[in-house]
């Protein structure tokens, strides 16, 4: 699943064991700066800030279901929306 929220430029990615990552508009590979809520992606699992992992070169996969992703691998998911604390 993955979530984004436009006006803050954040969201977040579920692969399909259910692990979250976080990402900023700036990790979307294509330069749009917004995926929607529900859209299917990919995305490498990297080391961020305080020892979590987050999503970096998010792409839009077309058609696919995503896939699964460990810590630090590639992974996939869908688009949702996101309130950062």
């Amino acid at each position: 699943m993955t979530a984004f929220d436009a006006r803050r430029g954040w969201g977040t990615v579920t692969d399909s064991a259910g692990a979250e990552f976080e990402f900023h508009a700036t990790a979307i590979a294509d330069g749009s700066r917004r995926i929607d809520p529900g859209t299917n992606v990919g995305f490498a699992a990297v080391a961020g800030h305080q020892g979590r992992y987050e999503a970096r070169d998010v792409t839009v996969v077309s058609g696919a279901a995503g896939s699964s992703g460990g810590s630090g691998g590639s992974g996939g998911g869908s688009a949702s929306h996101h309130e950062p604390a």
